[in-house]
């Protein structure tokens, strides 16, 4: 299959499930399902309040009762944004979810705007925080071009059909010289690298992507800043972010020894810098 990324027609098959299947690209080394969802099936995918339920964002209580990683995180992204140039505007959140990016970013003196295609979550946004939210998609919600001043698609981005035709779209209704930010899944971590070489010790079969079919790509560093610069951006700074089984996997592993052993795994891919998630801050030319 040809790459959306790369172009290159040099693919494999990696992993099968059923009629789910991934291949690897062997230009730039992207991961991604052959068989993506069509538009309507991924609306489908994301309806109900299941997801809703089980984040500890959907609340309308103080926001020094959320998990201290995310804050953290959340205040570094902002100042990756900084860094890449934007310090006021307008912020759009693409997938804003519970609305809490949209809520540290205005504490930084952002007007804001969400992007949402969970209805339970759009209506939690709209109602609940107050914000400015659009239920739908970036393409669908037909912005102007050069409204905003920043785009962020924080765990995202490898959840839509097409990536590139996405931050195409960013691209377009950014201001010259806008920011953008990308949170995404790393699939060359460390974590991964050990669950991969004990199921091979196993022979049981390896995902590359977790939460198929809902994570349609498996992005590497290279082929997520190849996607990017594909768009028209420039890339800025690639971060590494806190790893999953001591941020968004909070609950990893099936008994307490496997649950300590993703957490030590976890703590040595920060400190030899393969974290399996990672953070991308590029900015749109034309900028003074």
């Amino acid at each position: 299959m040809s790459c959306l990324i790369c172009e290159s027609n040099d693919s494999r098959l990696i992993w099968r499930r059923d009629k789910l299947r991934i291949v690897k690209c062997g230009g730039c080394g992207v991961f991604f399902t052959a068989d993506r969802p069509t538009e309507q099936e991924l609306v489908e995918l994301y309806k109900g309040s299941a997801l809703l339920g089980e984040n500890s964002d959907f609340y309308s209580g103080a926001e020094d009762t959320l998990p201290r990683w995310k804050m953290v995180e959340h205040a570094a992204l902002l100042d990756g944004i900084e860094r890449a140039g934007t310090t006021t505007g307008i912020l759009l959140d693409v997938g804003c979810f519970s609305g809490l990016f949209l809520y540290n970013a205005k504490q930084r003196g952002f007007e804001v705007v969400g992007v949402e295609p969970n209805r339970e979550a759009f209506v939690h946004v709209r109602d609940v925080r107050g914000y400015e939210v659009v239920h739908g998609s970036v393409q669908s919600a037909q912005f102007p071009a050069e409204t905003f001043s920043a785009v962020s698609f924080l765990d995202v981005i490898e959840h839509v059909q097409n990536p590139v035709t996405e931050l195409e779209e960013a691209l377009r209704i950014l201001k010259p010289g806008g920011a953008l930010v990308l949170t995404t899944p790393n699939v060359k971590g460390l974590l991964q690298r050990v669950v991969k070489l004990k199921r091979t010790i196993t022979k049981v079969p390896w995902c590359p992507i977790d939460d198929v079919p809902w994570h349609l790509w498996g992005f590497t560093r290279k082929s997520l800043m190849m996607c990017v610069e594909k768009a028209g951006f420039i890339v800025k700074e690639v971060a590494w972010l806190e790893p999953s089984p001591l941020s968004t996997n909070l609950d990893a592993g099936s008994s307490p020894v496997k649950k300590a052993g993703l957490r030590a795994v976890a703590t040595i891919s920060k400190r030899v810098g393969m974290s399996d998630r990672m953070a991308l801050f590029a900015q749109k030319p034309g900028g003074q």
